[in-house]
């Protein structure tokens, strides 16, 4: 499998520009109210997984020909973190989350970590309309757009031996720290960037204003 694409219940501005990506997905989980956004542009997701209620009962109707997976309301995990392993297990080559940033910020917080449960396989991201989301453990390459914004965020106490290609302010062999802001916003200079590091753990966030 080739694409996995799971969709949240957090705010989407609008699903609409997310619809080549949904077209060219191989498969689609519903985690739950991610029903309603995905109904607003008509496709048809291959699983619905929660406890269900989030969704509007008028939409899951429509929808009663798609396998569900239905979880009590009262559990300890959230219907991300159950989406997300449900998606691990299928093994695609890349994995999109769409609806899990923005509003909550605990939510938000929760499933940008989540992100370290996907094996390193598997080329996962957190994406809403402003922002591209990624958990890396060592080395990250990406081909993207001159002019884009690209942080590196520190999840552990600090990442070493940060060498950069194909950024506006290049770091070479240095150290970021978790407290600190010096790898925020930088700039593509190239359409083409590698991070290599030493130790640590960072998200790489690319964002629009």
């Amino acid at each position: 499998m080739n694409k996995c694409v799971i969709i949240g219940n957090g705010p989407i501005e609008d699903i609409s520009i997310f619809k080549e990506l949904l077209n060219h997905a191989d498969y689609i989980i519903c985690a739950d109210g991610g029903l309603n956004h995905l109904n607003s542009v008509q496709i048809i997701p291959q699983l619905i997984l929660g406890d269900l209620d989030s969704v509007k009962e008028e939409v899951l109707q429509q929808y009663d020909f798609v396998e569900q997976k239905t979880f009590p309301k009262r559990k300890d995990a959230t219907d991300s973190e159950l989406a997300l392993d449900y998606a691990i297990a299928l093994n695609p080559k890349e994995l999109v989350m769409l609806g899990f940033t923005g509003g909550r910020l605990d939510h938000c917080l929760t499933n940008m970590h989540m992100l370290k449960r996907v094996p390193t396989n598997i080329r996962a991201s957190l994406v809403d309309a402003h922002n591209k989301v990624y958990y890396c453990e060592s080395d990250f390459e990406y081909q993207g757009q001159i002019g884009e914004n690209l942080s590196i965020i520190p999840v552990t106490e600090k990442v070493t031996g940060i060498t950069t290609e194909g950024l506006d302010y290049p770091l070479c062999n240095e150290t970021l720290y978790l407290d600190g802001s010096r790898g925020v916003s930088n700039v593509l200079k190239a359409s083409y960037v590698k991070i290599e590091t030493q130790s640590g753990s960072y998200f790489v966030i690319l964002s629009k204003d």
